[in-house]
């Protein structure tokens, strides 16, 4: 088995079901659920709004938690905006997923 992620499988949170897969590049594809699919591309067309220092999250190595929405958002002190096409992009908004949709992205092993 490699470390280098292939794919993230998308799933439904309520169903438990794969409903799509995002490549390492940001490429979503159906798993036919073409609704579940243009959801997911029109949630990547949004910028993201982190604390700076979540950029690198990592939960394996990290002492504390992740927050989807830091509480320092308001005051825009160590805030960053990620866009699309951003190199941390991908990575904070498949962290984010589960707390803007009704799915949860997680490791392919394919």
């Amino acid at each position: 088995m490699t470390s280098e992620v292939r794919n993230y499988a998308i799933y439904d949170l309520k169903k438990d079901q794969l409903v799509a897969s995002i490549s390492p590049e940001g490429v979503v594809y159906s798993e036919g659920n073409s609704e579940a699919e243009a959801v997911l591309k029109a949630l990547m067309q949004r910028e993201i709004v982190i604390n700076e220092q979540q950029i690198d999250y990592d939960p394996q190595t990290a002492g504390e938690d992740y927050e989807p929405y830091p509480e320092e958002n308001m005051c825009y002190f160590n805030v960053v905006t990620l866009r699309p096409g951003d190199p941390s992009y991908l990575k904070a908004f498949l962290r984010r997923l589960p707390y803007i949709s009704n799915y949860e992205a997680r490791i392919s092993e394919e």
